[in-house]
């Protein structure tokens, strides 16, 4: 982060982790700032409490949100596969992100140019399901796959609204 005059906001789970203080700690660029918000992706109020945090810090729009959280259960046959391993699976990959991004949505509206982009995977698609053999772990292709809807609609219906002035 030693570009200057950057803004970035990072999520932690907790405070007390390793490597925490560190980051904190971290080099900045001239102007430049790091802001740190707990955000558990399993819980949805935490992406709301952390808007409150960033614009009680003074920040006004956010022109790139990353949304990176995620979880790999272990791989199961569909047959057998725990169903509350499957909804805590989509809890935190799919609605995760999601909650991240309606939370953050008026301030990517205020962006000139708004970004989200979440990590998802080739394991999530329909189409490479048979090349990529990703059949093997349906609790983890089930949420990506969710999360692949979710960012393609984001992409292509409301931040190309923002763009156009349109909301």
């Amino acid at each position: 982060m030693k570009r200057p005059n950057c803004t970035v906001v990072g999520s932690i789970r907790d405070d007390s982790a390793p490597g925490v203080s560190e980051l904190k700690d971290s080099p900045k660029g001239d102007g430049s700032q790091l802001l740190l918000v707990k955000i558990e992706s399993s819980k949805p109020s935490d992406a709301k409490k952390a808007v409150e945090e960033i614009e009680a810090a003074g920040i006004d729009h956010i022109d790139i949100l990353i949304a990176n959280a995620g979880v790999s259960p272990p791989i199961e046959p569909i047959e057998t596969v725990d169903l509350s391993v499957v909804t805590s699976t989509f809890n935190i990959n799919a609605l995760g992100p999601l909650a991240l991004y309606q939370a953050c949505y008026s301030l990517l509206k205020k962006s000139s140019n708004p970004k989200f982009v979440p990590i998802t995977s080739a394991a999530g698609t329909i189409g490479g399901m048979e090349h990529g053999r990703t059949f093997v772990a349906p609790s983890y292709c089930i949420s990506k796959a969710a999360l692949n809807w979710i960012t393609l609609y984001v992409h292509r219906r409301v931040l190309s609204l923002t763009k156009t002035g349109q909301s």
